[in-house]
């Protein structure tokens, strides 16, 4: 071996396998300290590739596995929605059931109705409520979203639809609406009317002391006048009649009050006051027999407003010196009214009897201080022989007056009607006039009532107890088109005023018909006394519903003589290629399977036009030429990512859940008829409610299956790209260990050759 004082080639070797081993150590370290086998691309370029590829497998399979737990969390949700649905309906179908029971009254069946509107909204509450991230799971947008030219149709999303844009062609032929009728309106008793008019337009100061003797009504006849000729402020009575006029009936078998005299209205002070009535109410029996002292609070005098509202009340004492007994008011102010000295305002009684409960009614107008007051001197003497007017006008072109007539009747109870007086004059001239004071007979009991009737006169609305329904205000509750609404019905409303009101609410809150034939929805027949309801649209379920007190619903008495059948529609869908998608002829106004995902409802009246002849009859017309309607939908249906890579993913659609899709809008307790047909709408929305869980059920039980392959695959691509990235730590040990000693060695070595160069140095003579 040659020796070399400038080149050092053995140390040079030793430092290049000691650099190769320092390297080899430094990748060993970055190994161990990092866990990989595989730290940069140049460790291993291929291996690098084929594990990015499958880490990307790995976090793509364990987000699809999350996905799909959250698409089970959506499901759930939903679930839970149906799950409440289907309780609600289970207590409506028990509600259903109760109602169809025949032991309840219509009061009971209005409080179950009550209960089941509630609980329909509620059904719609949760179905529009009901969400998962904010979006909506319940009512049809979690599957499709649609629109339409037309408010005539109305989809209904089932599943998962065809999106596109549809065209609808439907023909109609007409069917039927539902009619109903009352029982025959006849008068509960006889109805007066009292005018008192001059002759020749000049004002009346008054009328005093006009008398008749008491007359039975059988002989009155239609029209019984009076003339009375005013000369100086005197009048005299020119009967023009043999007929004498009935003001009150005692048909009392037992005991009745024979003489009732007094001023009670006369204590009337002449200030302003609003209009209203006084009732004076016996509160003890009272035989007739002379007294000697006093009976306190024998009598409550109540001052009403016109709304029958009680303002105010007082008591009357009734004294006797043994031999006369008078009624005593004392001195007081009530709603308005100063009632004066209690010597002047007296009512004395004589007679067999009064019982307790007897009441006597005398009507007040509202007076103007400074004005005439209208005074009013035993108008309502109960079975008084000469009864006796005292009229004095205030300075108005029109005053009215109303009387009350009070009767008893052999079964003890007490009924009180009304007649008007009215009072007309124009101008202020003489006081010299002739007057004419007429009784119109409006009716007999048992006659047709007519459409001026008031509903307090009416015999069907009186009990078998004598007491009429409408002492109280009635409400009645009327059902139909899938909605509800109250009207509120008064004694004093007649027969005209009920029609109009049940006309409004047909209309403007219920839908069952337009303005052009409100008149004809109800009719009041003068010739037959009965009432006929019926709806402006067609179809079995144009059905309209009342409730109220029972003896309100008996009163009506309503039958049904027409029950609505639904339109026959023939409809073709077209798609916007002109092609046709399927046609069908539906009997329900709903078209089914023609689009997939999607149900169709149409309006009743489809097709169809009503006319009406303002004398309570409709027309129905099926229109020659097809209605089309425009129809568009788009898939909304949820996609769950339950994969890796595209394509790997899973529709969830959500079926629509309310009271339209399960056909509850409609359902009513309020009569057995229509409780017992509940049944069976409900039944049949137990089992769509069911079928929904059921669907959703089955996907949240596939997806818990995707997420067991999910991370199943995830499980096994981790081991493959662990095999080909992670590091081996006890075969990198070894390794690691191996460079150590090549380094100790190789420094070792490097040592060595770096003495070399000495030998030369002994050959030059050291």
């Amino acid at each position: 071996m040659a020796l070399r004082i400038y080149n050092n080639i053995s140390s040079l070797n030793a430092q290049r396998y000691l650099g190769i081993t320092n390297s080899q150590m430094s990748k060993s370290l970055e190994r161990l300290s990092s866990g990989l086998r595989i730290n940069h691309a140049a460790d291993d370029a291929s291996g690098l590739a084929i594990s990015e590829k499958l880490r990307g497998q790995i976090s793509g399979l364990k987000r699809a596995s999350m996905n799909a737990q959250d698409g089970i969390s959506m499901l759930q949700t939903a679930e839970g929605g149906l799950q409440e649905i289907q309780s609600i309906v289970q207590r409506m179908r028990e509600l259903a059931v109760q109602a169809s029971n025949g032991t309840y009254t219509a009061n009971d069946r209005a409080e179950l109705q009550k209960e089941m509107e509630q609980l329909k909204g509620e059904i719609n509450r949760i179905s529009a409520s009901t969400e998962f991230n904010t979006k909506k799971l319940l009512n049809g947008d979690a599957s499709a979203l649609w629109s339409a030219s037309s408010n005539k149709l109305e989809a209904i999303i089932k599943g998962k639809v065809d999106q596109g844009e549809y065209t609808i062609s439907a023909t109609a032929t007409a069917g039927k609406n539902y009619i109903y009728k009352t029982d025959i309106m006849t008068l509960a008793h006889d109805v007066e009317k009292v005018t008192i008019t001059n002759d020749d337009n000049n004002q009346i100061k008054s009328i005093k002391n006009l008398s008749s003797n008491f007359i039975t009504t059988d002989s009155s006849g239609n029209n019984i006048q009076y003339n009375i000729t005013l000369t100086d402020g005197t009048s005299t009575v020119n009967n023009t009649t043999t007929s004498t006029v009935d003001y009150f009936t005692t048909n009392s078998t037992s005991s009745s009050i024979s003489t009732v005299t007094g001023e009670v209205t006369t204590a009337l002070n002449n200030v302003a006051g609003p209009a209203g009535y006084f009732e004076i109410e016996i509160n003890n029996d009272y035989d007739g027999s002379a007294i000697n002292g006093t009976i306190n609070g024998f009598a409550t005098l109540k001052v009403y407003s016109l709304d029958g509202k009680l303002q105010g009340t007082a008591d009357l004492n009734l004294t006797g010196d043994g031999t006369n007994n008078t009624l005593y008011l004392s001195p007081l102010s009530l709603y308005g009214y100063d009632l004066t000295s209690a010597t002047s305002t007296t009512i004395d009684l004589t007679g067999d009897a009064l019982l307790k409960g007897d009441k006597a009614v005398f009507a007040i107008n509202q007076v103007t201080a400074g004005e005439d007051a209208i005074q009013i001197t035993n108008p309502n003497a109960i079975n008084t022989s000469n009864p006796t007017l005292s009229v004095s006008f205030a300075n108005s072109s029109n005053l009215s007056q109303t009387f009350a007539l009070i009767n008893y009747t052999n079964d003890g109870q007490t009924h009180i009607q009304t007649f008007d007086l009215t009072l007309d004059s124009n101008g202020i001239t003489t006081d010299d006039n002739d007057i004419y004071f007429t009784v119109d007979k409006l009716g007999v009991a048992g006659d047709i009532a007519t459409a001026d009737t008031k509903l307090k006169d009416i015999a069907r609305f009186i009990n078998a107890d004598g007491r009429n329904i409408f002492d109280n205000t009635q409400e009645l509750t009327i059902f139909g088109n899938g909605k509800s609404t109250t009207i509120y019905l008064e004694g004093d409303d007649t027969l005209s005023d009920f029609e109009s009101k049940l006309e409004d609410a047909l209309v403007n809150d219920l839908g069952m018909g337009d303005a052009s034939v409100k008149n004809d929805l109800v009719y009041y027949d003068t010739t037959t006394g009965t009432f006929k309801i019926q709806s402006g649209l067609i179809g079995e379920d144009s059905k309209i519903s009342f409730i109220g007190d029972q003896k309100l619903i008996d009163g009506l008495s309503l039958t049904t003589i027409q029950k609505g059948e639904n339109s026959s529609l023939t409809i073709t869908v077209t798609d916007s290629n002109n092609n046709t998608v399927g046609s069908d002829t539906v009997n329900d106004y709903t078209l089914r399977g023609v689009i997939n995902g999607v149900e169709i409802s149409f309006d009743k009246n489809l097709g169809v036009s009503v006319s009406g002849d303002n004398a309570g009859n409709l027309t129905f017309t099926a229109s020659t030429s097809a209605t089309t309607i425009n129809l568009h939908l788009v898939d909304n249906s949820t996609s769950l990512q339950i994969g890796a890579n595209e394509g790997q993913d899973i529709n969830v659609n959500i079926a629509q859940i309310n009271t339209k899709s399960l056909d509850l809008d409609n359902v009513l307790v309020v009569d057995q008829d229509s409780a017992q047909k509940a049944i069976t709408k409900l039944d049949k929305a137990l089992e769509f409610v069911s079928d929904a869980r059921a669907t959703i059920g089955a996907q949240i039980n596939r997806l818990e299956h995707a997420i067991t392959n999910l991370d199943t695959a995830r499980e096994n691509l981790t081991a493959s790209e662990s095999r080909i990235r992670d590091l081996d730590i006890a075969e990198e040990m070894a390794n690691f260990t191996r460079q150590q000693i090549l380094q100790q060695a190789g420094t070792a070595m490097l040592a060595q050759a770096n003495q070399l160069p000495q030998l030369a140095l002994q050959l030059l003579g050291r």
